[in-house]
């Protein structure tokens, strides 16, 4: 007998995606960037320069177990059966040449910079690669908001035509070109980790330019959105929206208004990712693993085998984040020689950050692809689904 038919409450598993959602209607709201608004309006409230300070001290803190791990769960998935993955016999849509220069020439272009740039004693020339980072970290958000509207449009299956898809999409790059060109319209001097960079400073016309396209793609991306609620009378995917909405408009905007929030953005952005990620990793170790328990602690504590494996992802997640954000830069900048004089103290915590920000964007724009037959197969159908 059931524990329905016994009056007894089935157990809910709150990993355990609901149909049409990620998890469920609650946690993708929070997750997917609806948690964010409340804190932003919040911590924009707080009066005091003092206080406010405090309170991203805490959200800092607290980002160690969000946004450092949401950087090395990216690296975890990526690099996983990575020789496969860069085999002649996966060659189909491309995806064995994109994972070899994702993941084999990023990295020695990005570090052969750096060496460059150091062994010319030029801090300046290394700033551009801060730049570089605030331009790709940018153009990464809204590209995930946009991916993460496509995700729960197919979860609710409420598609979207080929030519609404390339609006929306060159809406959120036009956003964040017109944000990113507000940011650089003057030369200023700015400081990241001890080390000066400069913004390039964009002509008034470009910038108007710019304003001005936006402008013209997000009334087309509204009217798109409208038109399927009021006049195709068809249902939306509220939270996907949500995602797309804040990723592309509050989070930049945020930014823009209040320099000190550009700390607390990247924890709701990181949220949002790991919504996704660890749905897709809940599901694969379902598919994949026996679902035999585990007793841990000495039987203190019991997970089925799919749920163990998924912890152990997400433990060491957050022990490489910290190894790479912290415990490692840090032994560097005290046992290896530089010139204080010319990168401050934390140069190693600098191109540690800009590195793994740098390449989070093109170890995304492989793995997510819906000609990835590992995403098909493991994000939109849960097991037993």
């Amino acid at each position: 007998m059931s524990q329905i038919d016994a009056g007894v409450s089935p157990k809910i598993d709150p990993l355990r995606g609901r149909e049409g959602y990620l998890f469920s209607a609650v946690v993708d709201f929070i997750c997917l960037g609806g948690g964010s608004l409340p804190i932003l309006i919040a911590l924009l409230a707080i009066p005091s320069e003092e206080y406010k300070i405090s309170a991203l001290f805490a959200v800092v803190l607290f980002s160690h177990f969000i946004n450092n791990p949401h950087f090395m769960n990216s690296y975890q998935i990526f690099y996983s059966n990575f020789r496969r993955k860069i085999s002649l016999s996966n060659t189909e849509n491309g995806l064995c040449f994109r994972y070899i220069f994702a993941g084999i020439a990023v990295p020695i272009i990005i570090v052969g910079f750096f060496a460059y740039a150091i062994s010319q004693s030029d801090p300046k020339l290394l700033g551009q690669s801060i730049n570089a980072m605030l331009f790709f970290v940018g153009w990464h958000y809204v590209k995930q908001g946009y991916g993460i509207l496509i995700v729960e449009s197919v979860l609710k299956r409420a598609f979207f035509s080929n030519t609404e898809k390339l609006v929306l999409r060159y809406n959120g790059i036009s956003a964040w070109i017109f944000s990113w060109m507000l940011a650089n319209r003057e030369v200023a001097a700015s400081d990241l980790y001890g080390l000066e960079f400069y913004t390039i400073g964009v002509p008034e016309w470009l910038y108007l330019l710019s304003a001005s396209v936006a402008a013209l793609m997000g009334a087309a991306a509204l009217m798109i959105v409208l038109r399927k609620k009021f006049v195709a009378g068809q249902n939306l995917p509220f939270n996907g929206l949500l995602a797309y909405a804040t990723s592309i408009y509050v989070w930049m905007a945020v930014s823009q208004i209040d320099i000190l929030l550009l700390i607390v953005v990247p924890v709701f952005h990181s949220l949002q990712y790991l919504a996704v990620v660890w749905r897709y990793k809940l599901n694969e170790t379902e598919a994949k693993f026996d679902r035999d328990d585990v007793a841990l602690f000495s039987g203190l504590v019991t997970l089925s085998r799919p749920r163990f494996e998924f912890a152990k992802f997400v433990f060491l997640g957050i022990i490489l984040g910290a190894c790479a954000f912290t415990v490692i830069p840090t032994f560097l900048d005290y046992y290896v020689e530089y010139s204080e004089e010319l990168y401050g103290t934390t140069l190693f915590i600098l191109l540690s950050a800009v590195f793994i920000n740098i390449h989070h964007y093109f170890l995304d724009n492989v793995m997510w692809r819906k000609e990835n037959p590992e995403i098909k197969e493991h994000l939109f159908t849960p097991p037993g689904g």
